[in-house]
Formats: C-alpha cells, structure tokens, sequence
C-alpha cells in the first residue's frame, strides 16, 4: 500500500489540554471546551487532559470517555491552589497559572509524550500553557485557544475594585498578557471566540509566529428551542398580554462571576426601582448555581426572585417575557445571550454583552446601556406583546443561520488537518446555569 494514502487515511493523535472537565457544559467555558472536543473527537484520536476543582461524577466521566481515546485528570486541592498560586506569584508569574498548576499531571504528561506520537496539541486557555511548553511537548505543533483576551478582562476588573484589588488585578493583567503573548508568539494558530478580541490581540502583540484567528461560539437550536422543553418541566408560559403594567424578566447565568455580579448590581441600583414605578407588576427571576452572599445582598426587592441552580433553564426563559444581560463587563461571546435568542425570546443587553455577535439592535434584540435607555425599552416592551413576539421569532432565524456549532468550528479542520468522519453530528450543548 502507497505510504502518503496511508498516511491520509491515519486519524491524527491530538493531546487536548484543558483547564476544567468540559462535562457536563453548564458554563460558558465548558460550552466551548466541551463542542471543541466533541467536534475534534469525530476527526481525530484526541487524548484529553485536564485539571478539575470539582468531584465528577461516575457518569460525567463515562460520557467523556466515549469519545476519547485516554483520559487524564488531576484534581486540584483548595489548599494547594493557593499555596502555588503564592509560588507562582512570588516567582513572577501569573496567579492563574499556579491555580492551574500540578506537578503529578505534568509529569504525567511527559509520560503520555513518550509513549504516544502525537501530532497536534490544542490547549484550551492560557493556563494550561505552561504544560505544552514542557521539553516533551514544546516541539510538537500547538494550537492555543485563548476563549477571551483575558489580560484585557482582568484590567476591566480592576476599574470596577477597590484599592487593594485593584492593583491585584492589574498585575494579573500583565502576567496573563506574557502567556498571551507566548501563545502568538510560539503557536500555529491562537483562537479567540470572537472576531473583535482576534483584533484586540492583533493590535496588542503586533510581532508573531501564529495566525490569530476568531472562532466564534455556536448555540444548539434543536435544543434551546421553546418546543424542545418536555410538558411535565414547563411554568406558566401564558403570554402577558392583558396586563401592560407587569412584565416577567429573567436572567440567567453563573452567579459567583464577577461580571455576571456586577451587572446584576448595577440593574438592581439603577434600573429596577423606577422601572418598578412603571410597572409595578413587574418581576425578575434570577437563575444560576453558586449564588453567595453577595448576590443575596442586593436581590432582596419586592418581585425580584432568587431562583438559583436548576436542571434545566428553558423552562425559566420560556417563562419570561423578556430576558436581560445587563453586563458592564464582557469579554468575547456570552453563551447566555445565543440561548435567549435561540429560546425566540426578546432580549435586553448592554453594548458590552452584545459583541461578538453583530446582529441588529432594535430587530434582532435591544442595547440599552444608560438606566434610561432600558426603562424606556423595557416599559415599551410591556406595552407591546407583538413587538416581543416578532423581535423573538426573528432572532431565533439569525441564530439558526449564524451561530451553528459545526460550521463555527469549522476553521479547526485546516488549522488541524483533520476531516469529518462519516457519522458527523451537530455538538450537543448544554446550558449556562
């Protein structure tokens, strides 16, 4: 048999790093993660690699190893977390690296590079960039998917802390940029989720060896579809069209997140007193795990509703009349956004929640970023249940044709010199909760 056609028929052997156990994606990283592997492990032998602060259960595991050929996790204790984070900040490195840091895995690592020909790494955040950079993977072709310019978000954290974390945070910033710039400057091909943080790396480290790419996040619109949601896990989705002074918000998300934080304070502070005066039947539900004490602190106003972790968020988008993300901070594509759509809802969302996604204000979903702004839309919007309905129906059209998760994903195929298998399938997504 011809060598090169053996050679093409050879399913390539990709070592995926990432941070977090990708299942099941409850979260914006794990959306992205969890897609990327399923869509390579149709392609290609992947080996996945990861770190996890968080027990996995016995079935979360089986599904995983379904589609990968080995299986590596390092559990990371709370303790020793910050015990080399301190090491690693004392050492001139970034906190996250040392969060992110085993020395067991990377020692495993190196075993994995000598027993097993791989041809590619792909690593998933700059975390876990210090792990290729081993002597036993350093040579091998690298494809880095940073998700978000995270030095820039780190910076946008420090605009929005105290003294004390404000210069935290402004360090971190200049230490993630130098994984940042390694990345662009050792890899074939850094990705970002969106084409707008591509540019603001582009635009930041202007010498470099790699292409710097944006791959944007699909949504799974079989699934975050009003008629997908099974009868016994449907609420009162009657439309409210009898009363134009009660309106049913929701907001979804995870909410031990500084962004999704300081987005829901901001709304609660400025918007939702003399909004309440327009609407006084006006409600909110608020959904998502680990809500601490800081949320509870302010959710505690008449019609605000803290729903906290669920199984399944459809049901609750559904519900809703209109959905917010009120972000001040945002960086790349929010996967909570895509769902709303995808669910036919009307959103409300800040200019900062809505990048990455180039749909049309005022027809595909409404930016409001001044507390007025989103009074006066919001109480137009309990005044008019057609315009809802019209907004919803088409954004869910701009979706279905935009933000696929195979044709997102599809860049991978030549960065990687990979090709679909014959039983390719749409990624299965899951929700942000």
């Amino acid at each position: 048999m011809n060598l090169d056609t053996e050679h093409t028929k050879r399913r390539p052997e990709i070592l995926f790093l990432a941070h977090r156990f990708p299942y099941p994606p409850d979260r914006g990283d794990r959306i992205r993660s969890w897609n990327i592997l399923r869509y390579l492990s149709q392609r290609a032998k992947v080996s996945l690699a990861c770190t996890t602060d968080t027990p996995i259960q016995r079935e979360q595991m089986n599904v995983v190893r379904s589609m990968c050929c080995r299986v590596l996790i390092a559990p990371l204790a709370h303790r020793m977390r910050w015990f080399h984070a301190g090491r690693h900040w004392l050492a001139g490195k970034s906190l996250t690296e040392g969060l992110f840091w085993s020395r067991k895995f990377a020692h495993t690592l190196d075993f994995w590079a000598d027993v097993t020909r791989f041809d590619q790494v792909f690593v998933y955040c700059s975390s876990m960039l210090p792990y290729a950079r081993r002597k036993s993977l350093r040579s091998l072709p690298r494809i880095v998917d940073l998700v978000d310019v995270d030095s820039q978000k780190w910076k946008d954290y420090a605009e929005h802390s105290n003294f004390v974390r404000r210069q935290i945070y402004h360090s971190e910033a200049r230490r993630i940029f130098r994984l940042e710039k390694l990345s662009a400057l050792e890899s074939n091909a850094v990705l970002l989720a969106s084409e707008a943080e591509a540019t603001l790396l582009r635009d930041q480290v202007k010498s470099r060896k790699s292409s710097i790419l944006g791959v944007s996040n699909g949504v799974d619109s079989t699934y975050f579809d009003m008629h997908a949601i099974p009868p016994d896990l449907r609420l009162d989705c009657r439309p409210n069209q009898l009363d134009p002074t009660a309106l049913r918000l929701v907001f979804v998300g995870v909410l031990d997140y500084l962004p999704n934080i300081e987005g829901l304070r901001w709304f609660l502070q400025n918007v939702w007193q003399p909004l309440k005066q327009c609407l006084p039947n006006l409600t909110l539900d608020i959904v998502g795990k680990n809500p601490g004490l800081e949320i509870s602190k302010f959710v505690e106003q008449p019609g605000v509703r803290l729903v906290g972790a669920v199984e399944d968020v459809r049901p609750f988008i559904a519900a809703a009349d209109v959905v917010i993300a009120p972000l001040k901070i945002a960086r790349g594509i929010q996967n909570k956004v895509l769902e709303a759509m995808s669910m036919s809802k009307p959103l409300v969302l800040t200019t900062m929640a809505a990048q990455g996604i180039d749909a049309v204000s005022d027809k595909h979903y409404i930016v409001a970023d001044t507390a007025q702004d989103w009074i006066e839309n919001l109480v137009a919007l309990a005044r008019c249940p057609e315009a809802r309905h019209q907004m919803g129906e088409v954004a869910r059209e701009f979706v279905e044709q935009e933000f696929n998760w195979n044709t997102c994903l599809g860049p991978l195929d030549s960065l990687l010199g990979i090709h679909p298998s014959a039983n390719d399938s749409e990624p299965l997504v899951m929700q942000e909760v």
